[in-house]
């Protein structure tokens, strides 16, 4: 970050972080050893301590190493959030290898794709997810790749031609915790996350040991929750699910709650049930359980902390989450990244937490650079964030890197375009592929629909760009609003407040928006709907 007289005040709570222990598996070993009956995960109706996830451990890197596993090779994993992920995650990392999680709403092409790139040594899969079955679709897969060994997590006797080896591997009472492997070193990779891929081909990111440590070790530092109680039910091909919520809770020898999937009413049973105290989101499942009519019903009283990441929350949400949750916080990360680039500690400073990401990582290279002349950025002038340190990602594996995704010096660039303010926080503004042009101007869609959200009527919106023939494109906002909201209503608003070239020339009022699997708004489906309703 460039040099500011303004204190963090991050810096102090930061600045006696505990030693890293040199590998994930060195946590789950001395987790296993001081507290052996502390419940490490939840899943339905199993529950298993850490000594007893160490067995499960140790019983996944005994089959890989069967199967021939060295360090460096990938193991690609499709399963809902559960223990056998995070078993097998922490199996794969401990033998020095690397461990992909496999989008289940994927296409057997999209799957193909990151197959094909990834080109894991071994494939584990549930045969059947939710309402879909996979075991057509995983046999193909396995046709097409005769070099990877495809492994069921789940017993199906109706199916050919896909070993169950892992029903048997359980059943070794030959094993014990003390055999979980510790072949990794610090800057061995443990996980390979692909990138959602809206504006490209997924790229994989790998990411090491270390980075994926020390992410964790500042978020509790900053997040100090006891009992730790964590909901994951993310999808864990995810940096939120594998990394933020993951790593995160495993580190602090915290408890995690598995769910297959977000449902709101779901998911307010279990904050009530499991008495959840760590519930890290991203704003619209906040919003989609928020406004459930369970809500009212459900037993806040173990909540803790709220978190969210992925996007702004409105400040109407926040006032509504900081009624249920004892704190909030705010966190800025993403996948290359690992750990957080800017966040708050647990707070109820709402100014703070609608209008910024907090502070950046003090121990961390961050920079904001102005995009056309390349310089830093004043207080108050918008630039693109940059990162340059240890803990961010290893890199992209194959040649899948971006031309533009490096400054000339070697700084990652995030694509955020950010502006930092006069008490240190930062505020993110826009993505820099978000951006258009509108009779030259540039227009930021960020800026709109922080705009459209302070309507005391709106709850959400999504800004994205139509072609035009007059101004080269323009604006159109989708708008999730509570009834009483017009079109005219809304677009007065925005005179208030946005200079002409900014306000939205459409305007379309919507019950919903369409999601990618983290939760965030699908812009690509949205530019799709967009110009079918101006045609």
């Amino acid at each position: 970050m460039q040099p500011d007289a303004t204190p963090n005040p991050l810096a102090a709570l930061l600045a006696d972080l505990p030693p890293a222990l040199p590998s994930l598996s060195d946590y789950l070993l001395a987790h296993a050893n001081q507290r052996p009956n502390a419940e490490a995960a939840v899943e339905g109706a199993r529950r298993i301590t850490y000594a007893e996830l160490a067995m499960e451990v140790a019983r996944f890197a005994a089959l890989l190493r069967g199967l021939g596993v060295q360090a460096g090779d990938r193991v690609a994993v499709l399963a809902p959030p559960s223990i056998d992920f995070l078993a097998s995650f922490l199996a794969t990392a401990s033998l020095g290898a690397v461990w992909l999680g496999l989008n289940p709403k994927h296409t057997r092409a999209e799957l193909q794709y990151v197959l094909s790139d990834a080109a894991p040594r071994v494939v584990l899969a549930r045969s059947r997810i939710g309402t879909r079955d996979y075991v057509e679709d995983l046999q193909t897969l396995q046709r097409d790749r005769p070099t990877s060994q495809f492994l069921l997590l789940d017993v199906r006797p109706d199916v050919a031609g896909l070993q169950h080896t892992l029903a048997l591997i359980r059943d070794d009472n030959r094993l014990s915790a003390l055999d979980v492997p510790r072949e990794a070193k610090p800057e061995s990779n443990a996980m390979l996350v692909y990138t959602s891929g809206t504006t490209g081909l997924p790229k994989g990111a790998l990411l090491s040991h270390r980075a994926l440590i020390r992410g964790a070790l500042v978020r509790v530092r900053l997040w100090p929750i006891d009992p730790w109680r964590a909901l994951n039910n993310l999808p864990i091909n995810h940096i939120g699910a594998a990394g933020d919520i993951n790593c995160t809770s495993f580190v602090a020898g915290g408890c995690q709650v598995f769910m297959e999937k977000f449902d709101a009413a779901a998911t307010l049973r279990l904050v009530a049930h499991e008495r959840i105290s760590f519930w890290y989101q991203i704003p619209t499942m906040f919003q989609l359980c928020l406004d459930h009519p369970d809500a009212a019903r459900t037993d806040w009283s173990h909540l803790d902390t709220a978190i969210w990441s992925g996007g702004r929350a409105s400040l109407e949400l926040i006032e509504r989450l900081s009624k249920v949750a004892r704190r909030l916080a705010v966190d800025y990360s993403m996948t290359e990244s690992v750990g957080s680039i800017a966040l708050t500690s647990c707070t109820r400073d709402l100014p703070v937490l609608g209008d910024t990401v907090g502070w950046p990582d003090p121990e961390r290279g961050i920079r904001i650079v102005d995009p056309t002349t390349l310089a830093a950025a004043a207080v108050g002038e918008l630039g693109e964030i940059q990162i340059h340190d240890e803990w961010r990602f290893s890199g992209y594996r194959g040649s899948s890197t971006p031309p533009d995704a490096y400054a000339s010096d070697g700084w990652f660039r995030t694509g955020d375009l950010a502006v930092r303010q006069s008490n240190g926080t930062i505020k993110l503004i826009g993505r820099l592929k978000e951006m258009f042009k509108s009779g030259g101007y540039n227009v930021y869609p960020k800026e709109i629909e922080q705009c459209i959200e302070m309507h005391p009527e709106v709850i959400s919106s999504a800004v994205v760009p139509l072609p035009d023939a007059l101004y080269g494109e323009v604006g159109m906002a989708f708008i999730i609003h509570r009834g009483g909201l017009t079109e005219a209503a809304i677009a007065e608003h925005c005179r208030e407040s946005l200079a002409n070239y900014k306000i939205p020339k459409r305007f379309a009022l919507v019950d919903e928006m369409p999601l990618l699997p983290t939760g965030k708004i699908d812009r690509m489906a949205l530019r799709e709907r967009a110009r079918t309703l101006t045609q």
